[in-house]
Formats: structure tokens, sequence, C-alpha cells
């Protein structure tokens, strides 16, 4: 099947396979003629294909009548806070977030610098498909011009937030091994752990033509700036992923620590000082559910995809959110998820403790959770959908996102994907086994003649 996806988050695929620069255009065109007249930003991760996708991009917005501002090699959350705070109707984040080289994607960015709704993404790609951008006259084609302020920005909006005290920091006198993946954090990490306060020491810090390991901040992924953390005596290893929207963590002793934990501890800290509603996807730990229950507020579950978390902030009036996924989101920063945000609250969290982050992390139950995949149609996982659901009597069903079954101190999900022919099968619970058996029931049920 074709690599090139086309969804509420914009465009993926591979580079000079089914993503051309041809088609960047077209679709950041699509994205002009839909998005209101004004500045639209743009900038985008590390990888070597950024340059040819991101001056198509730009041509398209251009013949849209839209001046363009390229803010350069940056985080996606610093694009999406420029959108926020900038004098931009809109942005365009050129980056595959944790995918491998070979691929890269357009992330369309709306007013006030969130992700589109979907009902705002389906209507830029009817335009994309049914070829009906707009394409102005020479008179009015939009101007490119070029600002390299926003990541100091960015940066900075960190340091003075309410919740974050760099004299605290400073006193505690923190040790950090950071992982930049040799992606958008390489241009940010030098100066934004300086600024914090803390000793640090970068790894993967300088841009190269591929990524040094797989880029997804998971634990098998991890094994060098585990080292790292070791041979430095350094209190806790922070890992990026290209974008920089995505923080993991390696404890004192190297240990992975497991990406839900950088959304339950930075949540925890954020709700000792802030109080309100919570929230986070179906996908993510119970964790989240200790965390929300010892602070005393209402936890929110929706969707997965970052807008399905803002846009219920926004309605929940909710202090905290993300995703399990590594991704912290505070609104009085920005709608989005920052691997910057989470690495400074994380920091400041220890700050305000002689703990270490080992002995915070554990300070919550204990949980296991298990991802795995099956070749499986969306038709297929439909028509064994009320099946799945009667091999769970007794049980709370959720068909919000795929189907979620829930019983006491557990939980089994399958959802579709929107990638590929799979089923993604996620279960957590407080025994291994229990994880392990629900996997293989939902399994046994989809492959049952």
């Amino acid at each position: 099947m074709s690599d090139l996806l086309i969804s509420v988050s914009g465009v993926r695929g591979i580079v000079g396979e089914t993503l051309t620069a041809e088609l960047a255009l077209n679709y950041a065109a699509a994205f002009g003629t839909f998005i209101k007249k004004g500045k639209i930003a743009i900038g985008g991760d590390t990888r070597r294909t950024g340059p040819m996708i991101k001056s198509a991009a730009i041509a398209g917005l251009l013949s849209t009548g839209h001046d363009v501002v390229d803010i350069g090699i940056c985080p996606t959350p610093t694009i999406e806070l420029a959108v926020r705070y900038g004098d931009f109707t809109g942005g365009i984040a050129i980056t595959a977030s944790h995918n491998p080289d070979e691929y890269n994607a357009l992330k369309l960015i709306g007013p006030g610098g969130l992700f589109l709704s979907e009902v705002q993404a389906v209507r830029v790609n009817d335009i994309y498909s049914s070829k009906k951008s707009i394409a102005v006259g020479w008179e009015e084609v939009g101007r490119l011009s070029s600002e390299d302020s926003w990541i100091d920005r960015h940066i900075e909006k960190i340091i003075h937030l309410d919740i974050i005290s760099i004299d605290q920091i400073r006193l505690r006198q923190l040790k950090i091994v950071a992982d930049c993946v040799g992606g958008a954090a390489a241009l940010a990490a030098d100066k934004f752990f300086s600024r914090l306060g803390v000793r640090y020491t970068l790894i993967n810090s300088d841009v190269g033509e591929k990524f040094p390991h797989p880029p997804e901040p998971i634990p098998e992924n991890l094994k060098q700036l585990g080292k790292a953390v070791l041979d430095s005596k350094a209190d806790i290893g922070f890992a990026f992923d290209p974008d920089a929207d995505r923080l993991a963590m390696v404890s004192e002793m190297g240990e992975p620590l497991g990406e839900e934990y950088t959304l339950a501890l930075g949540a925890r800290y954020i709700l000792r000082h802030k109080q309100g509603p919570m929230v986070v996807n179906l996908s993510s730990s119970m964790l989240n559910d200790d965390v929300a229950q010892e602070a005393g507020v209402k936890l929110y579950r929706t969707k997965v995809g970052e807008r399905n978390v803002t846009e219920k902030m926004i309605r929940a009036k909710a202090v905290v959110g993300g995703e399990g996924n590594g991704g912290l989101i505070y609104p009085e920063l920005h709608w989005g998820r920052d691997g910057m945000l989470a690495a400074a609250v994380i920091t400041q969290y220890l700050a305000s403790t002689k703990s270490a982050i080992s002995a915070l992390a554990g300070e919550l139950p204990s949980y296991t959770m298990l991802k795995t995949k099956i070749p499986a149609s969306r038709e297929q996982v439909d028509k064994k959908a009320n099946a799945i659901e009667k091999a769970f009597p007794k049980t709370e069903i959720n068909r919000l996102d795929g189907i979620k079954i829930s019983g006491d101190n557990w939980w089994v999900q399958i959802r579709s994907s929107n990638t590929e022919p799979v089923a993604r099968l996620m279960a957590e619970a407080k025994d291994p086994k229990i994880a392990r058996s629900l996997i293989n029931a939902v399994k046994s049920v989809l492959v049952r003649k």
C-alpha cells in the first residue's frame, strides 16, 4: 500500500516516493487557500530533505498571496508558540516527528497555535484533492522573509513561567545529560539548559545526514543515554525526538522510565501549584488517574491526537494535559506538546525536593503497559467488535476511540491504524501477566474464524 498519509495532522510520506516537492507545494497551497489572509510561519527539524520540502511549501503559500516568515530549524512547539504570540495567522512545521530519516511531513497549525481541528483539516484536504487552490496574480504573490529569534523567545517564555524557579534550580546543582538525536533540540539545548541553571552534557547534538540512532524516544533507543548518565553520575537523562515535542527520561541509575512518566510526573508537579482539571487521551496510562485523584481534580480522556486533547482542555478550562508518549501540554505557555517545557518542569520538580527521579517515579503506583499490533483491516476489527466486547463481561466499554475495555486496575484497547492495515493493541495492568493475558484474549477473538 502507499506510505503517503493525508490525515487531520497534515501529510506525511517517504520523500522521493510518496512525498514529493510537487505534492508539498500543492498541499501548502491548499492550506494557503483555506487559512485567512496574513503571515504564515514555517520551520522544521533537521532532516536532509527539509530544505527541499520547506522550499516547495513556501512556494505554495506564496502562490496563494500569503507572506511567509521562515523561522528556521526549530522545534515544532516553537512554531506553535510563534503562531500564538507572533503576528501570524497560521504555521507549517516541516517534520515527520519520530519517524525515520526517509520520512518527512507537513504539519498544519491554525490560529492561536493549535493544530487544525478535524473539520478544518477535512476542508484543507478537500481543497487539495479537488485541486481548487487559488493562485494570485504576480502583483499579489506573497513576500518571503526570515526571523531567527523564536527559539530564544521560546526559551525565555519557559524560564519565566510562574511554575519555574531558576534560583531554586541553581541551588540544587543538578546534573543532566540530554540526547538531542541530531534533531531540532540540537539548536536549542545548549542555551536552554544554560538558562535553566543546571550542569549539563549534550549527546548527539551535532546535525548530520542521518539521525544517530532510531529517533523515537522509546526505551530500546535510550541505551547510549543511559550509559552517559551513569558515566557522568548525572541526576537524570532527557531524550528528545527530532522535532522536540516529546520527551523521555532516564533515571539516575541509567534506566529508562518510560514516556508515560513524563506526563504523569510533569502534571503531578503542576497540579501541586495550580488547581484545575487535567486532560489526557484514552491510551495514556492509569498513572494519570492516580495523579488527578491525588490532586483532587477531574481527569478527562479524549481520542488520541494532540488537537483532541487541546480542544477538551479549552472546554474544560484544564490547567494541564498531554499524551502519554512523552507529551506535556501547559496552556499558559502554548497549546501543544513541548519537550523543553517538560524538561523544565521535571527539572523544577527535582529541584523542589531532595529525592532522586527514580524515587519520585516510585511514589506512583507501578503498572505494566504492553503495546503490539497485528495484521487486521478496519473492517475486520469492526466485524469482531461485538465478539470482543462479549469476551469481557461486566466491564466498562468505551467506543470513543476504537474499543477500550476497562476493569479493576486494568484496561485493554484495540484501535485500527490510520496509516497501515493493522490493529494496534494496548493493555495496562498492575500485574504483567494480566496485561499479557488481555492482549492475548483480544488477539484470539480477532483471529477466530
